[in-house]
């Protein structure tokens, strides 16, 4: 039988969803604009709709799972990955 969950472990990942969840789709978008062949206007389209399928996606993917720890370790090492990534591409797109 599942144990009660309390309200401030619901609460929590709500706030995950909410902060770093849409700090992860943000850099996510960014990062795939970057990497989506095509022009620069139908890469920018396709991520953002990309985007909301991945947020939609990571919001099931925290209720989902069932260790507190594991939400926020994961969802801040892909916002880094990610973040990274993304600069790392702004940088050298601004140095050519």
């Amino acid at each position: 039988m599942a144990k009660p969950v309390g309200r401030w472990h619901i609460a929590s990942r709500v706030l995950a969803a909410a902060i770093p969840g849409f700090l992860l789709t943000n850099t996510a978008g960014i990062l795939l604009t970057f990497l989506l062949p095509g022009d620069k206007l139908s890469a920018v389209a396709t991520a953002t709709i990309l985007s909301y399928l991945l947020y939609a996606a990571i919001i099931l993917w925290i209720f989902s799972v069932q260790r507190l720890r594991t939400v926020w370790i994961a969802l801040l090492s892909a916002v880094v990955v990610t973040g990274g990534g993304a600069w790392l591409m702004i940088t050298l797109e601004a140095a050519s």
